[in-house]
């Protein structure tokens, strides 16, 4: 695991400084579909982090935001370059850089870099969270109405978005959108944020971050309150004491 790890941080290493240096040169974006954009440093930050992990695990399989699906064994790879583009695309710091390590169809190790803060999450299965080497937890708060729910930003893609926002902003203490999935997630696992939101998830969103979440102590399912899997969709993220109200709510 530590091998693992050390090739997961000079993966995401290099993925970070190649978005740097695309921003330095200026940045080309492209629309993939209605309100999806893919940016160059997007892309060279991609083509960085296969790079090095495939270096590493050359028999490894990748899937990736803007790649798809690389075929391999052993590791599965699964990699969002930039989580939270239109943030990226504006100068919002609020962006990350994440990579999950997936065997036998479960989540066994997730690093997520925040590359305008310098912070570096980490996790594997059973061994706890970690944020630039220090373990870290999730909050202690335990009732839902004081608590920061963070929630989806692309409303056009499930009309339950809106109809399940002001459920929640009655419930808890106040919603924050925030346009980076990975990072919330950070943000849960070590005690800023309650709980996470997602509609309509990709695999690259959570992938990462819901292990991170889970090894600091919270819980991660779907909306029934069932554990969740590498092709869930809706998906409840928090703390694990707002969890159950959070199911009440949405399983409905």
């Amino acid at each position: 695991m530590d091998r693992l790890f050390a090739v997961m941080k000079m993966a995401a290493e290099a993925g970070a400084a190649a978005i740097v240096q695309q921003r330095q040169l200026g940045l080309e974006i492209q629309e993939k579909s209605y309100r999806d954009y893919v940016t160059s440093s997007d892309l060279a930050s991609e083509a960085q982090i296969i790079h090095v992990l495939k270096r590493a695990y050359p028999d490894s399989a990748v899937y990736s935001e803007e790649a798809g699906y690389i075929v391999g064994y052993d590791y599965l790879w699964i990699i969002d370059p930039i989580d939270g583009t239109h943030n990226f695309m504006y100068g919002l710091p609020y962006y990350g850089v994440s990579i999950a390590a997936a065997q036998n169809g479960e989540i066994v190790a997730g690093l997520i870099a925040v590359p305008e803060t310098h912070e570096l999450f980490y996790a594997s299965r059973g061994e706890g969270a970690y944020l630039n080497g220090k373990r870290i937890a999730v909050s202690s708060r335990s009732d839902l109405n004081r608590a920061m729910v963070a929630y989806d930003n692309q409303f056009h893609k499930n009309c339950l978005m809106l109809g399940n926002l002001p459920k929640l902003a009655q419930a808890c203490l106040t919603i924050r959108i925030l346009g980076a999935a990975s990072v919330d997630l950070c943000n849960i696992a070590q005690g800023i944020l309650d709980a996470r939101i997602f509609h309509e998830s990709k695999l690259v969103d959570f992938a990462a971050g819901a292990l991170i979440v889970e090894e600091a102590g919270g819980m991660v399912t779907d909306f029934a309150g069932h554990p969740y899997t590498l092709y869930t969709t809706d998906i409840i993220a928090s703390n694990g004491r707002v969890h159950m109200p959070l199911v009440e709510i949405l399983g409905k």
